[in-house]
């Protein structure tokens, strides 16, 4: 419901703050209402909206709050309708002159009061949903008895979760043991232990097994459950006065003095409590905290007596988390594949003691069937790396295929375990299972429960954000400016203070890594996230809560042409069969079309009909051509082409003035059609294409021509890339909002005055500079920097004066974190030496094709924070030395192509965080050297050698 009501609140937000209210005051005599009427809709849109978010998560298991709810979030859909419609025929308006609006027969007034008079039955509509509120919900309410809503407090709140056997549990062996010696540590102050995961990862089955254990070594152990729906502080504090008191009370007797703490003032409370804590060493879990707040405001009464005391605490957010030392700090993970299998085959066959086939013995069946044989391969191969012991032959590769569905979410794969462990040990079965398995654990309620908690803790901007992530497929890895950008042209982010809306989105997106909600893949060279995932079974919910919220729909084809017609987004990621009727598809509503890597025959239509798209994701499917009627889309936002084989944009985008991002990388586009520099909120274009895709030619990515008038583009923030031209540098001076910038085809002639004009660009944090030519000599003596962002710097070409001795490196090097060099003549310069003390903070450094001396060093104790290095196509080196103390914390090291190359780098082994070495391309001698040498045995700490 947040997405739908706060959606619509913008929109009207938007229409309230700008002319158009005047507008229908001044031009049409019988509207002048209409401003009052959609500031009421607002008010009322904005209460319910905010009784809604107060519910929480009642919503969950209260019916009759269920369809209150559906009812309003239709009443908002149809709000934001009508304020696009009013948009689209207000924009029309201004821009069709009388005689036009004559000609083309229009009638304005008819228009316009149709639309103040569908607001009049909106607003009518509203007031009959609140009376049926206060006629049903809250008399029902009332009528009923206190209901426990909360699927999590089905369970004891102050228990301590069921103990099990050590035999039982998986995965979690290293954990255990970790956490275990923090709390039999030597250290006697008072210790706070955090245990950190999403929701179900198994914080509360660790820990309930670690306390257990923990009987011999604390004189007091407490167990408090807080979880969202704790009643206050104060009352968190008395059930744990209460519970030091029932270690030694009789029944009884602890219930009159259970009596008493009701009635005690909370001073008395926590000085009682300080006493408790103060005499005896104790370890105390505070299981299932959400806000550090409720730790900050108990913390005084745990008495720090330097006795080795210590509090624990289960969380799924990472600032509850911090609340323990960075020493203290775990953070769980998903089970690998061998524990997940492992757990299912445990849970799924509890009474199976039987021993698994041996690998030679499954091979003797293959004789059997052509088909047994394809299995008994897979299970040859899998069993020597997989606990099969519990599953039946039969059932092996489809056991392995549905340990993976479940992400290594251990409830997740208890859950289904246990299912599979009632019903019949037949294929049909098990795969009937397999493909039904989101629906199956949407029955478990607990499973439902606990995941859903998390998502209903997200304010209502971060619930937009988090759902939309589910319209990507399974697995699918997240590029986080992309998602960034998407979230902007959706609405769901508004900017706050001096933060842009980039910074806002970003801030949402580090917000639900925090909350365990999305998981990174990859980091930049900033240390910031590059790319994330959704858990698959965090997925499955996102797209139930979606179908339920009609925020949008993730399906198959067959079944999307039969779907609703009122669907807002659709995700049709690689449909690759289509039928005769996909040109005739017509959503009237839909906001948003993702068609990657799909076969787009019905776009067409789609366009034809979805007037209030706001968002087109085509990115690597099979369009060519775009249809002119997509100036029509004037809500459209968002444009994804990239990797497509379109080749000309249609003239008819220069009518798209709400666009923000344009994506025509790597398509076959030369020129940006000349009407796109009236598009003023324009925020990235990024635009490319190859010229050679085997990158063997110096010029193999070739930038569009920059359009006359691109300066009239002062919001822009990313230019990628543009071909160098002598107009270019005098087109950029206004452009002050520009943070990354690709320029290609810079001559001698152009460089100064372009790299001028880019020293004076306060926010440039990105740069890439590309010559004609290979030999075309460039001088940057002119850069020189006034942004201190400047982090990424990527060079093309041969530097002038053949010595990269220059201001850029000499006063603005230190802010380097990213830098590629290519193509460069250095002469006698060693570049690892000149830039281990010019740009000493690099994460990232690739040395691409450069003439320098025949002997590279990397200096003594140099490159403290390089991750990644890559030396490509140096044909003079034959000989590379790692000086003592360099590269402490290196990750990759990727030499290739380096011919002369026959002698082991030198200090290589010293390396002891490489995770990835590779050694291609080098001289004939170099692999004898390498095994002369026992390098192989030097380097067992490195998981991936390739030489």
């Amino acid at each position: 419901m947040a997405e739908a009501a706060l959606l619509a609140l913008s929109k009207i937000g938007f229409y309230l703050a700008g002319e158009a209210a005047t507008f229908v005051a001044t031009k049409f005599s019988n509207l002048t209402e209409l401003p009052n009427i959609v500031q009421r809709v607002r008010r009322q849109l904005l209460m319910m909206n905010l009784f809604i978010r107060k519910t929480g998560a009642l919503y969950l298991s209260d019916e009759l709050l269920k369809g209150w709810i559906s009812e309003v979030r239709m009443l908002a859909y149809r709000v934001e309708d009508v304020m696009d419609n009013f948009s689209y025929h207000y924009l029309r308006y201004k821009n069709d002159q009388f005689l036009k609006r004559l000609s083309k027969g229009i009638n304005y007034t008819a228009i316009f009061s149709g639309i103040s008079d569908e607001l009049i039955q909106i607003e009518k509509e509203i007031v009959h949903v609140s009376m049926l509120k206060d006629q049903w919900l809250r008399p029902v309410h009332e009528l009923l008895p206190t209901q426990i809503h909360n699927s999590e407090l089905q369970f004891p709140q102050y228990s301590v979760p069921q103990f099990m056997k050590d035999e039982d549990l998986v995965g979690i062996e290293k954990n255990s043991e970790q956490l275990t010696k923090w709390l039999r540590s030597d250290t006697q102050d008072l210790k706070v232990v955090s245990v950190c995961g999403m929701g179900g990862i198994g914080k509360t089955t660790l820990i309930a097994n670690v306390y257990e254990k923990q009987r011999d070594n604390f004189k007091v152990l407490l167990w408090l459950t807080i979880s969202q729906t704790y009643k206050s502080v104060e009352a968190l504090l008395r059930k744990l006065l209460e519970m030091t008191r029932a270690d030694s009370d009789s029944m009884e007797m602890g219930k009159r003095k259970s009596e008493g703490i009701d009635s005690m003032d909370i001073l008395k409370v926590k000085t009682e409590l300080r006493a408790v804590f103060g005499a005896k060493k104790y370890l105390v879990v505070l299981d299932d905290i959400w806000n550090p707040q409720v730790y900050e405001s108990m913390r005084d009464v745990f008495e720090d007596s330097k006795n080795g005391s210590c509090i624990v605490i289960t969380t799924r957010k990472e600032d509850v988390a911090a609340l323990a030392s960075k020493h203290y700090q775990l953070k769980l993970s998903p089970l690998g594949l061998k524990d997940a299998l492992s757990l299912l085959c445990t849970k799924a066959f509890p009474y199976n003691d039987s021993e698994s086939e041996d690998p030679s013995k499954v091979m003797e069946l293959a004789t059997d069937t052509s088909e047994l044989l394809e299995l008994a391969n897979d299970i040859a191969k899998k069993s020597v790396v997989l606990p099969v012991a519990k599953c039946p032959l039969e059932m092996q590769v489809l056991a392995v295929n549905i340990a993976k569905k479940c992400g290594g979410l251990p409830l997740a794969i208890v859950s289904i375990g246990s299912l599979l462990s009632t019903r019949k040990l037949i294929l049909p079965v098990w795969k009937q299972i397999y493909d039904q398995l989101p629906s199956e654990l949407e029955k478990y309620a607990q499973v439902r429960g606990i995941l859903s908690l998390s998502y209903y803790d997200l304010p209502g901007e971060l619930r937009n954000c988090f759902l939309y992530c589910s319209m990507f497929p399974e697995d699918y890895p997240l590029p986080r400016e992309k998602l960034v950008r998407l979230w902007i042209a959706e609405g769901f982010v508004v900017k706050k203070g001096n933060s842009t809306l980039e910074e806002v989105a970003e801030g949402c997106l580090m917000e639900l890594i925090h909350r365990n909600m999305l998981q990174v893949v990859d980091n930049d060279e900033l240390g910031g996230v590059s790319t994330f995932r959704m858990h698959d079974i965090l997925r499955e919910l996102a797209l139930t809560i979606s179908k339920v919220e009609m925020f949008g729909i993730v399906n198959d084809f067959g079944a999307v042409i039969q779907m609703d017609r009122d669907v807002r987004r659709l995700s049709a990621f690689r449909w690759r069969k289509m039928k005769n009727d996909a040109s005739k598809m017509k959503f009237p509503r839909l906001r948003t079309l993702m068609a990657s890597e799909t076969i787009v025959m019905s776009i067409p239509s789609i366009l034809s009909e979805s007037k209030y798209l706001t968002v087109l994701e085509l990115q690597d499917s099979e369009v060519t051509t775009l249809p002119a009627s997509i100036g029509h889309l004037f809500n459209l936002r968002y444009i994804g082409l990239r990797n497509t084989g379109i080749s000309v944009l249609p003239e008819s985008i220069e009518n798209l003035i709400n666009l923000q991002t344009l994506d025509v990388k790597s398509t076959n586009i030369r020129n940006l059609p000349h009407g796109i520099v009236k598009l003023t909120k324009l925020r990235h274009i990024l635009a490319d294409r190859y010229a050679d895709v085997k990158q063997s030619e110096f010029r193999y990515f070739v930038g569009v021509e920059a359009p006359i008038g691109l300066s009239n583009l002062e919001e822009l923030q990313t230019l990628e890339t543009v071909q160098s031209s002598i107009y270019l540098a005098e087109q950029l001076e206004n452009m002050m909002q520009l943070r990354s910038v690709w320029i290609e085809n810079i001559t001698t002639a152009h460089c100064s005055k372009i790299c001028k004009v880019l020293s004076m660009m306060p926010l440039l944090d990105s740069l890439l500079l590309s010559a004609s030519n290979v030999n075309e000599p460039l001088s940057f003596e002119d850069l020189k920097p006034t942004s201190t962002k400047l982090h990424r710097l990527i060079v093309r070409g041969c530097w002038a004066g053949r010595t990269l001795k220059c201001p850029m490196f000499e006063h603005h090097g230190g802010n380097l974190k990213y830098l590629a060099l290519s193509g460069c003549h250095l002469g006698g310069e060693d570049p690892l030496v000149f830039l281990a003390s010019h740009a000493p903070h690099l994460s990232y450094l690739r040395l691409n094709n450069i003439n320098s001396k025949h002997e590279l060093v990397v200096p003594a104790d140099s490159f403290t924070h390089l991750k990644t290095l890559v030396l490509m196509g140096l044909h003079d080196v034959s000989f590379l030395d790692i000086g003592h103390g360099s590269l402490p914390v290196i990750e990759g090291i990727y030499i290739t192509s380096l011919p002369k190359l026959a002698t082991v780098p030198q200090g290589i082994e010293n390396c002891h965080c490489l995770k990835k070495l590779w050694l291609l391309g080098l001289h004939v001698d170099f692999k004898a050297q390498w095994n002369n040498k026992g390098m192989k045995q030097k380097m067992q700490h490195v998981p991936e050698i390739r030489i």
